[in-house]
Parts: C-alpha cells; structure tokens; sequence
C-alpha cells in the first residue's frame, strides 16, 4: 500500500525541490545580472565620488552628484525589488504546492483506507511523513534566491575570463638581443580616430631621443607601440632588424622599461612597491634605483623608511613623489631601452635636474627616449624630433 503513497511524495518533493528552483532561476537569471550590474556601477560612482571629492566642493558639483547617486540608488532598490517578487512568487508557489501535497496525500490515504487497501495507523504514518519531511525540500529550493545572484556574479567573472586579449602574446621564438630601433611608414588609430600615420623615427643605440610636440600628436602612442601594447595598423617596428611582433613578449618587455604619465601603486610598502620592476631585488639596488631617482632622502625621512605602507591608490603621497617612484621602477628595471613620458611633469627644478643628471649618468649602453612639453626636459636629449599633430 506504500508505493502508490511514496509515488505522490516524490511527485511532489520534485516539484518543490527542483521544479520551482528551475522555474524561479530562469525568471531571475537576468534580473540577477541587472542587478549585479547596477550594484558594481554604483560602486564605481561611489568611488569615483570620493576620489574627486576635493573637485566636487571647488566646483559646487555636490548637488548634482547627490542627485545622480540618489537616481542610481533608486535604480536598484527598484531591480532589488523585482527580485524580491520573484522571491515572493516562490514562496508562495511552493508553499501553495506544499499544502496540495500534503493535503492530497491526506485525501489519498483516506481514500485507500476507505477501499480496505490500508489501514488507520498506515494512513496515518503517511500523512504525517509526508506534512512533516518538506522541511530539507524547502531549503534547497530556497537555494534558487540566492543563486540568482551567485550565478550573475559568476556569470560576470567568466565573461571577463573568456575576453581575449587584443595583443596576443609572442612564445616559442628565438632570444633577442636589444640594437637600434626603426619605427617605418607608422600608421595607427584609436577606432576612427587617426593618431598616428606614415610616421617614421630612427633611434639609434645608445642615443638619448626626445619627442616633442603638442598635446595628441601622438607621442604618447608611439612609446605604447614600442612596448606593443598595441599593434601597429600598417608600417613596422624592429629591433635590431626583427619586427617586435616576433619577438618573444617576455623578452621585449625585458629589454625595455617604460614610465607612464600616471604613476599606479599598490597598497604596500615603498620598497615593495619599487620592486615591482624586478622581482627578488635587494635593498641595496632599491636604494640605489631611489637615489638615482631623487626618491632616497624622502624616503629615509619618513618614520619607517622604505618599509612605510603607501596608502590605497598612493592617496599618501604626492604627485611628485609617485612620479619619482615610478623613475625609480625605471631604473631597477635596468633595461636598455629606457621609455619616459612626461617623467617629470610633477618635479620641481631641484629634483628634475638630479633624474636628468642620473639619466646622462647611464652612458651609452642606454638608449633613452624621452616625451615632454618641457624645454629644460628635452635638454638632455641629443637630438630632439618635433612631431607635427594628430591627422584630421
């Protein structure tokens, strides 16, 4: 007399267990991501916010950032409260479910009993199973909430992790060995918009070049060519007579370091942070690459030294200070070909003059390219090529 019993409660373990999770994750699946999605945009805002705090009161831009972040907040709260529908629709389903089952085995139990095909005490014990045992089967399908979200998360970090890379990196070639540069017939453009084209540049090794020229002539891209995080839309670039595209990427970054106009740090020590441009370097060559820098004197001036925690996103030090480490990364890296964009933009005279001093120091088994709008920068250049301005 059980089997027909069991059959109606695994009927129903079913469909409360698996069929409405099913149900309620389909629905949700993409409410989850909207919601995934709004809530990292909002924290990005929040953030973003806090960075330009100082820009927000100089310019009176609080009322408007307060409008924005309550638009966005109310955005979703309004996403958060579709998904707490369908939370609300599950509940109820599967308690609506619930009491069907329950009350169906009752009916069903009554009805063997009233056909002799089970007694009192059987119809009994089944019913009460049956009311008593959706407990674990309400968990699990309470599961199905929390993984709308679990899977718009996850389903954000594999898209990340299926992105492919623009510059793909080169393996398996023969070791290179760092000679004079050729930049040939260059062409390149940031979608429809043209940076550089038929662009032509010689540097010889061991030469010190400075580029030079206004504000998106695309001095900046070149140096980002050179390090090939882009490729060239037409037009090459060689090294020593072998186009960088096949040059293993391990070995061109090796033999090239390269300063950006905005210095990253990470929320660590100095010294650690100096390291970053050669893994396992002792204190001695961070202190020396500081010195060259002009970084060592403020360093040895705080009250831990090179072992002082920079704050997140470097918010600690100043502009010039996380320019120099960045120099100093330079230096450590001690590569042949040495890329400087703007290197001391953020530097007064004093210090400027003692990175210039360290950069002639080098000699000429380094080849320097420097890019500024600085006249006492390009100084220390030997040679020094204008670049005419962005193609219209």
């Amino acid at each position: 007399y059980s089997i027909p019993a069991g059959i109606f409660a695994l009927c129903g373990y079913v469909a409360v267990g698996v069929l409405i999770p099913v149900w309620n994750s389909r629905k949700g699946a993409g409410s989850g991501m909207a919601f995934r999605n709004e809530f990292g945009e909002l924290n990005s805002f929040v953030l973003d916010s806090l960075r330009g705090l100082d820009e927000t009161i100089q310019y009176g831009c609080g009322k408007k950032r307060m409008e924005e972040l309550e638009a966005r907040s109310k955005e979703l709260n309004r996403k958060q409260t579709v998904m707490k529908e369908l939370e609300g629709k599950q509940r109820g389903l599967t308690s609506l479910l619930i009491l069907f089952f329950s009350f169906g085995m009752l009916f069903l139990c009554a009805w063997m009993c009233m056909e002799g095909r089970m007694d009192m005490e059987g119809a009994f014990l089944c019913t009460i199973l049956m009311m008593g045992s959706f407990g674990p089967v309400v968990a699990l399908s309470g599961l199905s909430n929390n993984l709308m979200q679990t899977l718009a998360s996850g389903e954000r970090v594999l898209s990340l992790l299926e992105e492919e890379p623009e510059i793909e990196e080169v393996t398996g070639k023969e070791p290179s060995e760092f000679g004079s540069v050729e930049c040939q017939n260059l062409s390149f453009a940031y979608e429809e918009e043209q940076i550089l084209s038929d662009y032509s540049i010689s540097i010889p090794k061991g030469s010190r070049i400075g580029l030079h020229g206004k504000s998106g002539s695309g001095k900046s891209t070149l140096l980002k060519l050179l390090m090939r995080f882009y490729d060239t839309d037409s037009g090459s670039i060689q090294i020593d007579g072998r186009k960088i595209a096949s040059i293993n990427t391990k070995d061109l970054r090796d033999m090239e370091s390269y300063v950006t106009q905005e210095t990253s740090l990470f929320h660590d020590s100095i010294a650690n942070n100096i390291a970053v441009a050669k893994p396992g370097a002792s204190r001695a060559e961070i202190e020396e690459a500081a010195k060259k820098a002009s970084l060592h004197e403020f360093i040895m001036s705080l009250p831990n030294g090179y072992d002082t925690m920079v704050g997140e996103l470097g918010d600690t030090l100043s502009g010039g200070e996380k320019q120099r480490i960045g120099v100093a990364r330079a230096f450590l890296h001690d590569a042949p070909l040495i890329l400087l964009d703007e290197p001391t933009s953020n530097l007064d005279s004093l210090n400027e003059s003692i990175i210039l001093r360290s950069l002639k120091d080098l000699g000429r088994d380094k080849t320097i390219v420097i890019v500024s709008h600085r006249e006492s920068t390009m100084a220390a250049a030997e040679k020094v090529y204008e670049m005419s301005g962005r193609v219209s």
